[in-house]
């Protein structure tokens, strides 16, 4: 169980979403939590893989170059779209 205090102004608008919607106060805020913890959570997750991919380069140096970036997104959406570029 966990108890939140809202200000006035939060309440006031929560509870109007509540009545013009015809749900609960309750269900309406474990939506909200539910949505918010599920974005940061894949935040965090981005944010792990951001850092791992960081930690990998600066052990190899291998990248893939811009060029073949850039050559590899033009074709997309044409008739001979070009493989992933590889390391």
């Amino acid at each position: 169980m966990l108890g939140v205090r809202l200000d006035e102004q939060l309440e006031n608008r929560l509870s109007a979403l509540a009545a013009k919607t015809q749900r609960s106060k309750s269900f309406l805020a474990q939506e909200a939590l539910i949505r918010y913890i599920d974005e940061e959570e894949r935040q965090q997750r981005e944010n792990d893989l951001t850092i791992k991919r960081w930690e990998e380069y600066q052990e190899t140096g291998e990248t893939v170059s811009n060029e073949s970036m850039t050559n590899w997104l033009d074709s997309w959406g044409t008739d001979q779209e070009k493989p992933r570029p590889v390391k």
